[in-house]
């Protein structure tokens, strides 16, 4: 699946390159801005695969989204003027789509997003892996709660709890919020560690475990924070608790 994201201060551009899009069933949304502010965060919160970037937009350029990205994803930039294709190529631009765009030519911009993901070395996976743990103070999760967007600090979140369709996450220090995907969602999306899913219904960030209680019947209870109540786990989930723990090096007593 190639993980896109749409950065366009223009919402028929969006819809239309989204309309697009759907001929392609491995190409998923991810996420969609309208301004260079909101590009820099969405992308550090969702990491998608490819950004398909406007260049004028209202608060700055496209290219202004690119700085201080350490991986970039990768770019293919869709403007109606050719004027920056040169400095679109000197920031190693996968492509550079004119509007409107062609089905056709977009179609191939997506075979070479698709050759570079099947090529793409173990070694970078595993840079972009320790540089989202190097940085993880710095990324945030974009939510969409009751039609509105929310941006939530990835070190602050503590729990995430399924319920049904839906998935409770818990802030250090702010309310709960409610969203509208599965909680599968969140563990293919969030880093592990720190983030681990103890059960199919929970899980939990163990950057934020305060106190542990291994029980003699092989179950346990766990606290986050003074603002959510203690955690308790059957055995199964609090022996997958414990292995997680020993494994990343925490102390264990």
């Amino acid at each position: 699946m190639l993980r896109l994201m749409l950065v366009d201060d223009e919402p028929p551009a969006r819809r239309g390159l989204r309309h697009l899009m759907q001929a392609h069933a491995d190409a998923e949304i991810v996420g969609e801005a309208g301004s260079v502010q909101q590009a820099r965060e969405m992308v550090l919160a969702l990491r998608p695969d490819a950004l398909f970037l406007d260049i004028e937009l209202a608060d700055g350029l496209g290219f202004d989204v690119l700085e201080k990205l350490s991986p970039p994803p990768a770019v293919v930039f869709v403007t109606a003027h050719d004027l920056y294709a040169v400095k679109a190529f000197d920031v190693a631009a996968l492509d550079f789509l004119l509007k409107p765009v062609d089905p056709d030519r977009l179609a191939i911009t997506l075979d070479r997003l698709r050759q570079r993901k099947a090529v793409a070395p173990a070694q970078e996976q595993q840079q972009r892996s320790g540089h989202d743990m190097a940085h993880f103070s710095e990324q945030r999760l974009h939510l969409r709660v009751g039609g509105q967007s929310t941006i939530v600090a990835l070190n602050k979140i503590t729990l995430l709890k399924a319920e049904e369709d839906f998935t409770r996450i818990f802030v250090s220090g702010e309310r709960d919020h409610l969203v509208c995907r599965l909680l599968r969602h969140f563990e293919a999306q969030l880093p592990t560690p720190p983030f681990f899913r103890v059960s199919r219904s929970l899980m939990v960030n163990l950057a934020r475990l305060e106190n542990v209680q291994w029980l003699a019947s092989g179950r346990c209870s766990f606290s986050v924070g003074e603002d959510i109540a203690p955690v308790s786990l059957g055995r199964d989930a609090a022996q997958r608790l414990r292995r997680c723990i020993d494994e990343i090096g925490m102390v264990s007593a």
